[in-house]
């Protein structure tokens, strides 16, 4: 708006300052006053004329003449040769109470004969232009303060949305760290936040299952030993405080005694297997190529003296004996647990190692005649101290856990154990192992499926 002003008052006031050069120079007053008189009406504005010195020689007002102007822009017209020049002024009203409007003072210079010899100043009034711009000003206030607070609204809602799931899990973690492992938090929507969140849950989640086996392992460990132990004292007890008992009675009790302890000894030996099995550290254990047939061999010499006292026939069906890649040790302590089981749970009958190759895996069939298991509980059985019914109970020996530690065994391998059996038909345990096996980077990543 002030561009344009501008432009029209620099076209009007070289109309002006040529309309007036002639009678400028024949210094004709009266003509040169009517005609910015009539000129000032029409631009709704004052016109001034001055010669070369500044000096006022005609006013539209009638309230300058002889007075001397020296403004900037009448300056550079009159004394620097520019064609024309303005500038803006503060009017201030005659009541003396310090208001005032703004003005534009456009000066033309007045030529004859390619000279300057005065020049015209148009002053005009630019509060309309002022009086817009302060709307536009206030509008824009009003518009920013708006937008100012819509911002708000905004960054409060997301904030709002940052912050809340943030301070749930906050929460969430100082409930786990502090022992409260069924914390979880909410999840709504589809954000990183919701992906933040389902993570924690399931860590929330892993966390409580991992407590509550060292809880059950814990129970059941104390549980294992409990028993024993107090047959141990039972017994103890007995031969200390019963008087005149003859030597049998001593030696079937210290008999009883032995046997407990052996149990005592086989719970701590298979529970210190399993703590190591479960923290091995793969790379640092060497991988050995062996034959399928001496880890048969070496497991039945074992067990075979067992079996013999139970009258189990106990044989082998080697359908593969080239070598495979595995922890020797392990596998020969897998698979005896395997064939020890066959014969315990088999009142008559026979227990048969097989050998076969099923893609590029061995797999290790332990075949037994035996009671047989029920399908609701062939799922359970590779649980730590998970035992079937009651004719399985601690008469038949073992700390419930060969089974366990066959599981372990096969999950370090990448292999895996599964069992086929119906109540009264015996049963069939298929341990698969990678002939070329890598072994897996942490025992404990996964269970078996």
């Amino acid at each position: 708006m002030i561009n344009l002003r501008i432009s029209d008052l620099t076209e009007y006031a070289n109309d002006v300052s040529m309309s007036l050069s002639s009678d400028f120079q024949r210094h004709n007053a009266s003509n040169i006053y009517n005609y910015i008189v009539k000129k000032g009406i029409e631009s709704g504005g004052r016109i001034i004329v001055i010669d070369l010195s500044g000096v006022v020689q005609a006013d539209s007002f009638s309230r300058l003449n002889g007075y001397i102007i020296n403004t900037k822009e009448a300056y550079e017209v009159v004394q620097e040769g520019m064609d024309t020049s303005y500038g803006f002024h503060k009017i201030y009203d005659s009541d003396d109470t310090g208001n005032f409007t703004w003005s534009i003072n456009m000066v033309s210079a007045i030529i004859d004969d390619s000279r300057t010899v005065g020049a015209v100043i148009i002053v005009q009034s630019i509060a309309d232009i002022v009086q817009r711009i302060n709307q536009i000003q206030l509008r824009y206030y009003v518009i920013y303060a708006v937008s100012m607070l819509i911002l708000i609204v905004i960054f409060g809602f997301l904030i709002n949305r940052i912050l809340y799931p943030l301070n749930e899990l906050r929460k969430g973690t100082e409930a786990i760290s502090g022992g409260d492992f069924s914390k979880r938090v909410k999840v709504s929507g589809r954000d990183e936040f919701a992906s933040l969140g389902e993570a924690f849950n399931t860590m929330a989640v892993r966390l409580e299952d991992v407590d509550r086996a060292r809880s059950d392992f814990i129970s059941n460990a104390s549980h294992e030993l409990k028993t024993p132990l107090t047959s141990v004292k039972i017994l103890t007890e007995s031969i200390l405080y019963e008087n005149g008992v003859e030597e049998s009675v001593y030696k079937d009790f210290l008999g009883e005694i032995d046997k407990e302890i052996d149990r005592m000894t086989e719970l701590v030996n298979d529970l210190l297997f399993m703590t190591r099995l479960e923290n091995l550290d793969p790379d640092a254990l060497p991988i050995e190529n062996t034959s399928v047939t001496s880890i048969v061999d070496e497991v039945m010499d074992s067990l075979r003296q067992i079996a013999d006292q139970k009258g189990i026939l106990l044989t082998k069906d080697l359908r593969y004996t080239g070598n495979i890649d595995c922890l020797r040790g392990h596998l020969k302590h897998a698979i005896s647990n395997l064939v020890e089981n066959g014969i315990k749970y088999t009142e008559q009958g026979s227990v048969t190692i097989r050998t076969s190759k099923e893609n590029d895996s061995c797999v290790f069939e332990i075949i037994d005649t035996g009671e047989g298991i029920a399908k609701k509980e062939q799922e359970k059985i590779f649980e730590r101290f998970y035992r079937v019914s009651k004719s399985r109970t601690r008469e038949t020996g073992g700390s419930g856990l060969g089974l366990y530690i066959v599981q372990r065994v096969a999950v370090l391998h990448n292999g895996s154990v599964s069992v086929e059996s119906e109540e009264g038909k015996g049963a069939v345990f298929s341990l698969r192992i990678p002939i070329s096996a890598s072994l897996k980077r942490s025992a404990s990543d996964k269970e078996d499926k």
